[in-house]
């Protein structure tokens, strides 16, 4: 089976058999099972690279990994991916460099060769849903239960200091805040910052925007709830997955002259039928006719495109909350496997002065590089390269600059004391004159009265 080009990776709610699948889609059998992990969310298994395979589990805030060839998770080698929080939507850079977590309201953005968290992004006011990386990995892309689309650098927020994002500052690149109620799925075309981004959301309303001006291009009106959306390669037909157990299909190659439009009757007409309930995944082969869908019965089909007939389908035990096609990596098929990502246990905090290592991100030729422990070289005939990784001389600096910081404290508490010592000494003495200035003409008129009484007193006695 290793002429296989493309294959489809799915994962469902129950957990029963396995956790995720990876399937050949010109027969509909399985090819490499993972078990061990916990039950993914939706818009919670993607690819980190070619050598893993993450999912996210819906109970607990943690990340589980597996090598492709593998069907033990990574966790058995003490690489524990725990995040702040339970995680509900995750997505990784093409490169495989970086990984976005989505808890709760929060983006956190973390490094995989260090296992840093290097950025928190605040932005949305409800939970996130789905978070999708355009082709290039510049950017990615955010949509909440409050409806919103954001777009996101991802060189700004790594840049950000680790730094929590605060209010007014470091804004997204585009809010997109055309929707009125929550964001279910997002696609990004090819093209990186030039591409298309399409939102479907429960307001029966697929919006298509352009990455590069951040303009609405189009809006059509759906009957029923939005649920998921694709395009395939050439970005001429439009995939919709609805509320309703139905894929409805809409071209672009003459589109509307109206931002808003209302689909009639005939592009109703033209949908894919056979799921039972509603549908929350879709994807389109490399080829451009073969569509995947997922739905909450338990089914993945393959759909032929041109005369939108079911071909196969993939039974599973429970809800299909993760499905979609990629390229067929190398490594499945193969016993022994050495992976050319590293990938470290997330650390707790973002504090930019933690101890740990430095990761410096080199591309080198694969079959060049060997690592022992945290020493890395790249050897070759003509140079030699060394990459190392310490903290002793940081270890150093922070000492002096401690020591620094106190000396310049006590400095400072000493010349505070000599500068209001002075004046302190005139303050007392001047209360204390106030004090009997006030006091001494009170009695002496004290003593007047009481003069002035005792003779008005002799004098009556007298007469």
């Amino acid at each position: 089976m290793s002429n296989v080009v493309e294959v489809v990776v799915t994962s469902e709610g129950s957990g029963q058999l396995w956790n995720a699948c990876v399937w050949d889609p010109r027969v509909g059998s399985p090819l490499m099972t993972y078990r061990g992990g916990g039950v993914a969310a939706p818009h919670s298994l993607c690819l980190l690279g070619k050598d893993y395979l993450i999912i996210s589990d819906h109970t607990k805030p943690v990340l589980h990994a597996w090598q492709l060839n593998s069907q033990q998770p990574v966790l058995a080698k003490g690489v524990r991916l725990v995040c702040p929080g339970c995680v509900t939507s995750v997505a990784v850079s093409p490169d495989g460099c970086y990984c976005v977590t989505a808890v709760a309201e929060k983006l956190h953005v973390w490094q995989i060769a260090s296992g840093r968290h290097l950025a928190v992004a605040v932005r949305h006011f409800q939970s996130i849903s789905c978070v999708r990386f355009t082709d290039d990995g510049s950017h990615f892309v955010s949509g909440g239960e409050d409806g919103l689309v954001l777009v996101w650098s991802l060189a700004y927020l790594v840049s950000n200091n680790a730094g929590e994002m605060i209010s007014g500052q470091n804004e997204p690149r585009h809010v997109f805040a055309d929707h009125s109620l929550p964001v279910r799925d997002l696609y990004v075309g090819p093209g990186g910052m030039r591409a298309r981004l399409i939102s479907v959301s429960m307001d029966r309303t697929c919006k298509l925007y352009d990455l590069a001006s951040g303009n609405l291009l189009l809006s059509v009106v759906y009957d029923c709830l939005l649920s998921a959306v694709t395009m395939d390669t050439t970005e001429i037909e439009v995939f919709v997955g609805g509320s309703d157990s139905n894929i409805y299909q809409f071209g672009l190659h003459s589109p509307p002259r109206m931002q808003e439009y209302h689909l009639s009757k005939e592009e109703k007409s033209k949908k894919f039928a056979g799921h039972t309930k509603a549908v929350t995944c879709l994807s389109a082969s490399v080829d451009g006719v073969t569509l995947l869908s997922g739905s909450l019965d338990s089914e993945v089909m393959l759909w032929h495109i041109p005369s939108r007939q079911c071909m196969k389908v993939l039974h599973h035990k429970g809800p299909v909350t993760n499905a979609f096609f990629t390229l067929a990596p190398k490594c499945i098929f193969s016993e022994e496997m050495k992976p050319t990502l590293v990938l470290r246990s997330f650390q707790k905090s973002s504090d930019l002065n933690e101890e740990g290592t430095v990761a410096v991100s080199i591309q080198m030729t694969q079959d060049k590089w060997y690592g022992v422990d945290d020493y890395y070289y790249y050897d070759s005939k003509s140079d030699h390269m060394a990459v190392t990784s310490s903290t002793t001389e940081d270890s150093g600096l922070k000492e002096q600059i401690i020591s620094l910081k106190k000396i310049n404290s006590d400095l400072y508490g000493f010349a505070l004391e000599k500068i209001l010592q002075p004046f302190s000494s005139n303050q007392t003495e001047d209360v204390k004159s106030n004090r009997s200035n006030s006091t001494q003409p009170a009695a002496s008129k004290s003593l007047m009265k009481a003069q002035k009484l005792k003779k008005k007193k002799s004098k009556k006695l007298n007469n």
